[in-house]
């Protein structure tokens, strides 16, 4: 169980900061609408990906009756998830914004 507890954290963490890699990487690259386009597609889906990994922690403390666990992680899942999730929608509207705005 600490192994699968490590793999979820690992791709919690791994997932989020590709998910702010990838946008920021669109908004500082000059490149062409379709690859900063996917940039940000696949932006949002490490930040999907990551936020889905947090519920299926939770509910894995659930499943197993760890209510310590899941009181004790709640809080900060909550912080991090709605952390995660501002910058990167943030930082995809000012790359969706910068395609929407620029020439070619």
């Amino acid at each position: 169980m600490l192994i699968s507890t490590a793999f979820h954290g690992v791709g919690e963490l791994g997932l989020g900061l590709a998910a702010w890699g990838l946008a920021l990487a669109g908004l500082f690259l000059k490149k062409e609408k379709k690859t900063l386009s996917m940039l940000g597609m696949g932006s949002l889906a490490c930040c999907a990906a990551s936020l889905c990994l947090v519920v299926f922690e939770l509910a894995h403390y659930a499943d197993i009756e760890d209510v310590s666990a899941f009181l004790d992680t709640a809080n900060a899942f909550r912080l991090c998830s709605g952390a995660l999730l501002a910058v990167a929608l943030g930082l995809n509207g000012i790359l969706a914004f910068r395609l929407r705005t620029s020439e070619g």
